[in-house]
Order: structure tokens, then C-alpha cells, then sequence
């Protein structure tokens, strides 16, 4: 391995030196434009030599030469102990310049290291620990330019390389910060691209042990304002906190949702043990949300503070996947939903989305309008992800069983009045509570004091909401099967076990109401305009994976179980939007028949059946107000079944579908002993 260190020591010295010689800060114009040269030239050169070696052609070449330059590897670089310490040195004044351009050449070369050293099958541990030390130095100078001291404590073992990085870091910024944890997490990505598990390991000790000793209460004290509001402070604050600073925060989070996300927290969760990266996340969360949300007002950066936003919710939602929940780690969250994304929740819903936001639907960098006071508005798409939050916590605390101190503490609840939350209250009753307050502020009216007058309004409400996900397939079906977690006002156990007054069943009875999931799947169909295509294009699509399955099968269970309160919906608002199949009119042929379909159901035409639909009305807007939501509802799901027998019996359905269709065959039976 040493050869291969050595060769690529180097090609670094041989095209980067002369540039670093001097340091970053006296390049020119000129030289700048020479060194994007040389950066291209040793990309290339590396990712030459690892497509030899995938060849199995590089043993032979490295014996002597280099294989992408012909160069001799000269005998003092022969032994050299340090040649990562060095390459990562002299990478590192490159990447201490101010040049953007410069940055993304080198970030992209210490990513082909990284391959390179995957390839070779050597030091990539210490490689990854190397970046996050750099990283540290980086730190430690934006915070002494402000004013601050951050101790970087010295590699273990040999101080040689220490000195050496903090003295190639010695212009190391923010900036600085930000290009190597774009770095870390574009390996991290090839590795979760190869699957290779114990190079994974590696990589994810290295991250453990960078966040276990970051002294993340510096950083939030640092960059939390204290109570100051004054338009001078503000000012300050503005001046302390640049662009640098967010896109650092920006990169750090984005690595750390895609860590959360990886497959290997699927066995971390199985088993009682929480995984040391998981622990330190969680016990991180309050700190991150200080140090990326506080202040986020003084910033002109808006997109990137709103970007931040949203990253931080997709941490908390994808966290809260991987832990073993406890009521105070859920109280503690809802407590920072609160602190920071009160203003997200409480958005009304049925809003029009202006200017960008209905072009860049749920990008993060499309987050953003304005008033007339310039005062931002959270995107449709930061609205979505906060209230799919704040209904699992609440959800999660219903759902969780008491202790006995608890539940007599429920039970003694003489003096409270409705809903009031007394520190002794059992977690169930916290969650009722939330959602009480939650849904006053966004209902019509007084709509706890006379149900059956604002019944139609609270259906509206809901259709708003439903609406609120219907563009975006991942979360839409999360959120419908989130319904099921919430428990329903027929269920008198649940209400017995709480000890709820008269008063509470009555106001926890609407709430029931309208989380209702029969009520949701009704006005789900409508949504879709009863189109039993679009319900197919959902069931068959690899983007959305297996929660439409899951959703309908669970659905249909409680449609059969709950068979009056299915028939006897009825609501006369219309849906606002219409989520279209993907099949364009092109697709059919002459007979009504679609010609163009999926891939993995090639050579096969799927029935439109478009006189049937009609007659039923199923797509027709006019018609389907002249009938019930029972009648739509049934000739949608008759023509599913129909559709997915017809693609079962060629073997074209992309999975057994056998359960599925027991379930519509039990619906239809039911459907049968009706007049």
C-alpha cells in the first residue's frame, strides 16, 4: 500500500505544489486560472488509475511507474509514513481559497481520494478522521474571528500530522468547513452506493466520535441571540452569522439526515440498545436547533435559514423513526415544534401558493413569499412536514400506555377545567391537549361548542388538509396511516382508561371526528376524483414503495368493520385539486386502451373502461356531486379490483396482490346486501 500512497503523494506535490508554496492568499488572477488546470489534471489522473485497477491491470504499472502519468515514484516518498496527511495538507490550502470554482475541484478531488483509497482497500478510517480534524481547525478559526476560543486537540499518537494540517489550515474558514463536509457526505454516498458494511462501519465511527467531541455548547451560545431584539443588535447579529456559517450548518445537517436515513439503523432499532451515533444525534437535537433556527430573521440568506428548516424537520422525522420513544422525549419535542415552528403550524391551510413555490413545489429552495411587511411565509412544503411532525409526537403520546401514578393522576383531576394540563397530567391527556389547541386555532369559529353546526366546515377543514399532502406521493401516505395511530371516539376503552369529564368526551369526540381515517379515505377518493387509475398508478409505482398498499388493505379492514359509518358519510364540498394519472392522452389507442404503459407490464393494453366510469360517475365532476360518496366510493374500488385481476391473471402486477384482493372481494360482498 505504501506504493500506492506514495504515487498518489506524488501527483499532488508534482501538479499542486507550486501553487500552495505560498500560500492561498497570494495567488493571482492568472495563477488561479492555472491551478483550476492542475486540479483537472489530477482528478483525472486518479480516476484513470481507478479504472485501471478495476481492470485488475494496476499491479503490474505500480511496481514501477504511475499509471496515469508515467511517473516515477521517487525513492524518498518510497516509505513515507504521512503521505495522507501530506495530500490532504496540500489539498487543504487549495481549499482555503475564496474561489468557488476552485472549492468544487478540489472537494471533488479529496472525493476520488476516498475511492481511491476504498479501491486499494487501505486507510480510509484514518483518511475520513483526517477530514473531520480539518473540519475542527476550520471551526476554530471562523469562531476566533469572532471573538471565541475552541481547543483543537492533537491527532492521537504521532503530532506531526496535527501540526501539519493546522498549519496548511492556517487560512481554513467557515467557508473552509463547509466544502469538506460537502465532501464527507459525497463519500458517503458512494459508500452507501457500493454497500460495503465494514467500510460503512469505518466512516460511521469516525462521524460518532467528530460529533461526541465538537463542543456543541460553544457553538450554540455562540450563535444564539440573548433576549437582545433592538434593530442594532439584530444588525450584529447579522454581521456575526454570515452566508459561510449557514451553508456550513446547510452541509452538516444535510450528512447527518442522510446518516439517520441509511439501512443500517433498520437492525439498530430492533434491538434495545440504541446505536452510540443515534444517542449522540438525539441528545444533539435541542443544541442544532439553537445554533441553525435562533435569529434565523437577522439573516439576508433566506432561502438557506428556510433550507435549514427543513432539513432540521426531516432529521427530527427520520430520528424519530430509529429511537425507542418515552413520553419525555416526546413532550421535549413538541416543546421544540413549538420554539421554532409555531408559525409553520399554524399557517392556514387552505392558502394559494404564490410565486415560485407552485413551480418548485417542495424544493427547499423554493420556501419562500412575502408580505407586505417583507416578513417571510413558510412554504406549502415546510407546512406539510411540520404538521406530519407534531401529529406523530401527539399520536405517539396517545398511544402510550401510563404508569399507575399517572392514570390515578388523571383520574383526580377534579379541579381542572377542560383539557387544562397539570404538571402531574398522564402523557395522554398532554397529547389531547396539543391537539385541542392545535385545531382551535385553525377551525372555524367556536366548532368545540356546536358540533353539528360546523360539521360541514370541519369536513372542509379536513379536505383542506388532505389537500395539503396530495402532491407529494412519499409523505401523503405517511401521513394517511399516521390517521390510524390516533385513537377514535367509539373506542369507550380508551376514554375510560384516560377518565375523561363530559365536557372532554364531547371536545375529544370532534377531534376523533375529524382524524377519523374512514372519513380521510372518503375524502382521500374524492381528492382523486374517484379515478380508480390513479389508485392503481399508485399501488404499482416504485416511487411511493408499499404504503398504498398498506394504506388500502388497512383501510378496507375498517371499512369493513366500521360498515355504517362508511356508507353514511356524506359531504357536499368538492375537492380542490385533482391528482391525475401519469398517463398522458397519447397513451390510448382507438379502442380506449392504453398503449403505453409501465415497463414491467410491456406488450399489454390496461382497460380505460371510460363508458363504464362514466356511468358511474367516477370522473365526471357534474355527476358525482348527483350522487353519494358511498356510491362514488364503491364503483372506484369495483373498478380497481377489476383492474388489478385483469393485470394479476397475465402476471403483470409487480407483486401478490392475492391479500389485496380478498379485501376488495369482501367490500364487494358487502356492497352485494345493499339495495
Amino acid at each position: 500500500m505504501a506504493n500506492e500512497h506514495s504515487w498518489l503523494c506524488c501527483l499532488i506535490d508534482r501538479y499542486l505544489r507550486p501553487y500552495t508554496e505560498t500560500g492561498s492568499a497570494s495567488l493571482t488572477k492568472e495563477m488561479e486560472k492555472q491551478l483550476l488546470i492542475a486540479l483537472s489534471q489530477v482528478y483525472t489522473e486518479i480516476k484513470l488509475w481507478i479504472k485501471e485497477y478495476e481492470s485488475d491491470n494496476s499491479s503490474e504499472d505500480m511496481a514501477g511507474n504511475s499509471v496515469g502519468g508515467g511517473q516515477i515514484i521517487p525513492e524518498s516518498h518510497a516509505h513515507d509514513h504521512h503521505c495522507l496527511t501530506k495530500v490532504i495538507g496540500v489539498l487543504m490550502v487549495v481549499v482555503a481559497t475564496e474561489n468557488p470554482y476552485i472549492h468544487h475541484l478540489a472537494g471533488n478531488i479529496l472525493v476520488v481520494v476516498s475511492d481511491f483509497l476504498v479501491e486499494s482497500e487501505s486507510f480510509l478510517g484514518e483518511y475520513i478522521n483526517l477530514l473531520y480534524f480539518c473540519v475542527k481547525i476550520s471551526i476554530s478559526n471562523g469562531l476566533s474571528s469572532m471573538g471565541h476560543t475552541m481547543e483543537v486537540k492533537d491527532l492521537r499518537g504521532d503530532p506531526s500530522p496535527s501540526h501539519l494540517l493546522k498549519l496548511s489550515l492556517k487560512s481554513g474558514s467557515w467557508s473552509t468547513a463547509a466544502v469538506i463536509m460537502r465532501v464527507l457526505h459525497s463519500v458517503l454516498k458512494q459508500l452507501n452506493r457500493d454497500l460495503i458494511d465494514q467500510i460503512f462501519n469505518i466512516y460511521l465511527e469516525a462521524t460518532t466520535s467528530f460529533i461526541s467531541n465538537m463542543p456543541w455548547d460553544l457553538l450554540s451560545e455562540v450563535y444564539h441571540a440573548q433576549g437582545d431584539s433592538s434593530p442594532d443588535h439584530l444588525r450584529q447579529m447579522q454581521e456575526a452569522k454570515p452566508k459561510s456559517i449557514l451553508t456550513f450548518q446547510g452541509y452538516l445537517l444535510r450528512l447527518l439526515c442522510s446518516l439517520v436515513k441509511s439501512g443500517w439503523t433498520d437492525t439498530a432499532i430492533s434491538t434495545s440498545v440504541e446505536h452510540p451515533f443515534i444517542c449522540e444525534i438525539k441528545n444533539l437535537l435541542p443544541r442544532l436547533l439553537i445554533s441553525c433556527l435562533s435569529n434565523e430573521q437577522c439573516s439576508d440568506n433566506v432561502a438557506i435559514s428556510q433550507y435549514l428548516k427543513h432539513k432540521m424537520l426531516i432529521l427530527m422525522i427520520r430520528l424519530s423513526n430509529q429511537i425507542h420513544l418515552d413520553p419525555s422525549i416526546v413532550v421535549s419535542w413538541l416543546d421544540l415544534i413549538h420554539t421554532y415552528f409555531q408559525d409553520v403550524l399554524l399557517q392556514p391551510m387552505d392558502g394559494q401558493e404564490f410565486g415560485l413555490d407552485k413551480y418548485l413545489e417542495g424544493s427547499p429552495f423554493g420556501v419562500m413569499t412575502f408580505d407586505m411587511g417583507k416578513k417571510c411565509i413558510s412554504s406549502k412544503h415546510l407546512q406539510r412536514l411540520a404538521i406530519f411532525f407534531f401529529l406523530k409526537c401527539s399520536s405517539s403520546l396517545l398511544n402510550m400506555k401510563e404508569t399507575t401514578d399517572q392514570h390515578y393522576a388523571c383520574k383526580n383531576l377534579k379541579s381542572c377545567s377542560s383539557f387544562d394540563l397539570n404538571p402531574k397530567c398522564c402523557s395522554r391527556r398532554k397529547a389531547l391537549l396539543e391537539l385541542h389547541k392545535w385545531l382551535k386555532e385553525l377551525l372555524p369559529g367556536d366548532s368545540f361548542a356546536d358540533h353539528d353546526m360546523c360539521s360541514e366546515k370541519c369536513m372542509d377543514f379536513v379536505s383542506s388538509f388532505l389537500q395539503l399532502y396530495m402532491q407529494e406521493d412519499d409523505i401523503l401516505f405517511e401521513m394517511l396511516l399516521q390517521m390510524f395511530c390516533l385513537p377514535f371516539y367509539s373506542e369507550q376503552k380508551f376514554i375510560d382508561e384516560v377518565a375523561f369529564s363530559a365536557v372532554e368526551v364531547r371536545e375529544f369526540s370532534l377531534i376523533s371526528h375529524l382524524f377519523h381515517p374512514i372519513h380521510f379515505f372518503h375524502l382521500f377518493l374524492a381528492g382523486i376524483h374517484y379515478d380508480h387509475q390513479v389508485l392503481l398508478d399508485y399501488l404499482i409505482s416504485k416511487d411511493t414503495g408499499a404504503s398504498p398498499a398498506e394504506y388500502l388493505l388497512r383501510c378496507l379492514r375498517k371499512v369493513c368493520d366500521s360498515w355504517n359509518i362508511f356508507v353514511e358519510f356524506s359531504w357536499n364540498g368538492k375537492g380542490r385539486s385533482r391528482k391525475r394519472k401519469r398517463f398522458s392522452a397519447d397513451d390510448y389507442n382507438s379502442k380506449g386502451e392504453i398503449s403505453a404503459v409501465p415497463s414491467f407490464v410491456s406488450g399489454v393494453s390496461l382497460p380505460l373502461e371510460s363508458k363504464s366510469k362514466k356511468a358511474h360517475g367516477c370522473c365526471d365532476e357534474d355527476y358525482v356531486t348527483q350522487i353519494s360518496p358511498f356510491e362514488c366510493a364503491r364503483n372506484c374500488l369495483f373498478s380497481l379490483k377489476a383492474s388489478i385481476e385483469s393485470l394479476h391473471l397475465k402476471n403483470l402486477f409487480p407483486y401478490n396482490p392475492q391479500v389485496l384482493l380478498r379485501r376488495l372481494m369482501r367490500f364487494q360482498e358487502l356492497c352485494g346486501n345493499r339495495p
